[in-house]
């Protein structure tokens, strides 16, 4: 039996850890120093990543790059070919060595190595690393498939799509890491583009951008992934060889996005492109237990109809010829199927597949990037499943930044037409669904839709076993905070041999809710418990509050099929306002525990009753908390209030949260000033800034041109605070001092959410 080694000791011994270097001189020949160039500086910037499993091997990639940002083209490499040396071993300290070799890195595939090892052990742990010159790459992680024809009880993988660039933290695979996996399916959108993206330079160097995070690293050093590309990889709403708008170049833009993508990813020589064109869709076999078939659902497609978007259906909508895998690819799709003989048949894509009518009432909206603008060729594929009935097909999709569980339906405007097969759809790594309300709202009008969540970002957990599937729906409380712990929102079951998902019960939180806190008394923070099971469930909250802040555990018995909310008290330090981190933890026995993630930022405020001056500050009409005064744009200086603005500001109402938080003052450009009255004596200014809906960038503050006080360089995650504070002297009577006040990130933004002056 061969133990697998866990995620925290693989990162422990491999160079995620600290080791790479020392193991150096273990296995790889130092030959290759005096063989190779000298490289400027260490070339393994952008990780290792292996990818393809097959029983008998994998793909190792690694791409050379001393300077992946600053040299856009070639990364800090010299335009000449480089000798890599690469071993695969069956350790991680990389002692008991497999397989050996050596790689040419071409400057016309960005110094990229793609190694296809074969001659492996089938569905087994390896560990491999590259060497140039005298430097080593980290040590990855991979597994290779089951033998052909094998029974295994199991198949364990994550699903992502859809990984906007938020400053180099990714949640999701933070996280995902940690997870026992076989390996993880990409279904595109690995880099979002612009308008300006366009050349071969370009999309190298977004490409090295998003290789920088340390989570993405991690994810592709510790499983072998299974990629495919979706439009913005290239462009938005790119549709075969139509660009979303006229561009002349348009062939030429995609050669180059397909180009970075190859030398990007762990993909095998047949996938290398020709020119502006890319063969992705293939298959992997797990045994006789599981089926993947991967799809390239943009290549070759009709041009979207009615002019794409959400809206009413056409007639071009309905031409029966219309496709989006084309005819080659759907033949080889409907065949592949027809003749399978394994367990479970997985169907990966990129786009929706069930239909959804957005429009609640009478009328009738689709989205026509997805298959509803192409109802024909959907119509042949639930056909094919009709017809040939291969065993437990599953479809898995991305693209829409939300989660998903459908019944795909022989007729969908018949509820109670057969059921054919099962559709997941994972949410976003990273990128936002401003499109997740009008979902929600038309939810009634579309029965086959089991699950939907468009709010919260994460990845699909998978398991599959002879007998069942089990889909976990993972999710993180913010996407691009490394820290952020995940949770499982929800899990579906399909049964062998029965279509449809079934939602697995448990006790659900359905919301933690808490305003903002006043330092030194007792608040309340609210959990909203479900219990979907059929017997009572004792229930158990608690919170890990932070330092300094006191709370007591509260318990409930929970009836079937009931609802109850548990009020924790919770008390933050009376001395000075704050911000803290806070765990729940829920528990109920042998219960599952399913909902958001228990991790929160809450702010604490002094009394406006306990210090000089209380301001919250928003719009002219948004809540005041109470015992604090209004600081709104309308708020000019006023001696008698004792505060006011000199200059114009703007504000910002998100909608009431509470009456603090969501509503700030805000403002860009030239400093914006407010004026204090400071009494006698010493005194301390805090500012609570923060509060946006993306991330909030340095809000500094000055006075008489010296910088008193800022938020720091390090964005603040969305929805989180930080408090800033300086001191302030109004000598032996008092006076006025002005506040400057700018901001640094998105066009020099800064936000005020509250204002504190104390005596010290």
């Amino acid at each position: 039996m061969i133990r697998r080694v866990t995620r925290r000791e693989f990162v422990r011994m491999s160079g995620l850890g600290a080791t790479a270097v020392a193991l150096a001189a273990q296995g790889l020949s130092d030959e290759s120093a005096a063989a190779a160039v000298r490289l400027p500086s260490y070339p393994f910037t952008l990780g290792v990543a292996s990818g393809d499993p097959e029983p008998d091997g994998v793909v190792l990639w690694t791409r050379l790059a001393p300077d992946p940002l600053n040299d856009p083209d070639a990364a800090g490499m010299p335009p000449i070919p480089v000798s890599v040396e690469w071993e695969v071993a069956a350790d991680p300290g990389m002692r008991r060595v497999v397989k050996r070799g050596v790689a040419k890195a071409v400057p016309e595939l960005a110094h990229s190595v793609h190694v296809e090892v074969d001659g492996l052990s089938p569905a087994r742990e390896y560990f491999y690393r590259f060497k140039a010159g005298p430097e080593m790459s980290p040590v990855g992680r991979t597994r290779t498939a089951p033998a052909p024809g094998s029974r295994p009880d199991r198949l364990r993988f994550a699903v992502a799509s859809c990984q906007q660039w938020v400053g180099g933290g990714y949640a999701a695979y933070r996280n995902m890491v940690d997870e026992d996996l076989d390996l993880v399916l990409h279904l595109g959108d690995y880099t979002y583009e612009n308008s300006t993206t366009r050349s071969l330079a370009d999309y190298r160097a977004l490409h090295a951008l998003y290789k920088t995070s340390p989570d993405l690293q991690a994810a592709h050093a510790a499983f072998p992934f299974v990629v495919v590309f979706d439009d913005h990889d290239v462009e938005d709403n790119w549709a075969g060889d139509t660009p979303k708008a006229p561009d002349p170049d348009f062939l030429t833009r995609r050669a180059n996005a397909f180009q970075a993508y190859y030398e990007h990813l762990p993909l095998r020589a047949r996938a290398r492109p020709d020119g502006a064109g890319m063969l992705l869709y293939r298959r992997f076999t797990y045994g006789d237990l599981a089926e993947l078939s991967i799809l390239d659902t943009r290549q070759y497609r009709d041009d979207q109809a009615c002019g794409d978007g959400r809206k009413e259906p056409c007639p071009e909508m309905y031409d029966e010829n219309r496709t989006v895998m084309g005819p080659e690819q759907e033949r080889w799709l409907l065949d592949g199927l027809t003749h399978s003989t394994a367990r479970w048949n997985v169907i990966a894509q990129q786009i929706v597949m069930a239909e959804f009518d957005y429009d609640p009432g009478p009328g009738v909206v689709v989205n026509l990037d997805q298959w509803d603008g192409y109802p024909a060729a959907r119509d042949r594929f639930l056909s094919g499943i009709a017809e040939f009935r291969p065993s437990n097909p599953v479809v898995l999709s991305g693209d829409w930044h939300s989660s998903w569980v459908n019944d795909l339906k022989a007729d969908f405007a018949a509820p109670d037409s057969e059921t054919l097969a099962t559709e997941f759809v994972g949410t976003s790594v990273s990128s936002g669904a401003p499109w997740s309300a009008d979902v929600v709202e038309a939810l009634p009008a579309n029965p086959h839709v089991k699950f939907f969540n468009g709010t919260l970002r994460g990845y699909l957990r998978c398991e599959v076993s002879p007998d069942s599937w089990r889909t976990d729906i993972r999710a993180v409380s913010n996407a691009s905070d490394s820290e952020s712990p995940v949770s499982t929102l929800a899990s579906f079951v399909v049964e062998d041999g029965t279509p449809g998902a079934v939602r697995v019960p448990g006790v659900e939180i359905t919301g933690i809710t808490a305003d903002v806190m006043i330092g030194g008394r007792t608040n309340v923070l609210q959990v909203a418990i479900t219990n979907s099971t059929g017997t009572a469930v004792e229930v158990t909250a608690a919170i890990t509050p932070p330092p300094g802040w006191s709370s007591d555990d509260s318990s409930a018995t929970v009836a079937p099929s009931a609802s109850t909310t548990l009020e924790l008290p919770i008390t933050p330090p009376a001395d000075r306002p704050g911000v803290g981190m806070v765990e729940v933890r829920v528990s109920a026995g042998n219960t599952p525990i399913f909902g958001p993630p228990t991790r929160l930022q809450l702010v604490s405020v002094p009394s406006g009753d306990e210090v000089l001056l209380a301001l919250d500050s928003g719009g002219p009409s948004t809540p005041v908390l109470a015992t604090y005064q209004r600081l709104s744009p309308l708020d000019l200086w006023d001696p008698a209030k004792g505060y006011g603005w000199l200059t114009e500001v703007g504000f910002r109402d998100r909608g009431k949260l509470d009456a603090l938080r969501r509503d700030f003052t805000l403002s860009r450009g030239e400093p914006s000033v407010l004026r204090l009255a400071v009494p006698a004596g010493r005194h301390i200014v805090q500012l609570l800034t923060g509060d946006a809906s993306f991330a909030s960038g340095n809000t500094m503050v000055r006075i008489d041109g010296a910088l008193v006080a800022e938020s720091g360089n390090d964005v603040i995650p969305e929805g989180q605070f930080r408090w800033i504070d300086f001191a302030v002297d109004g000598g032996a009577g008092g006076r006025d001092m002005d506040l400057e006040i700018t901001g640094d990130l998105r066009e020099g933004y800064w936000r005020i959410c509250a204002l504190i002056l104390q005596q010290l």
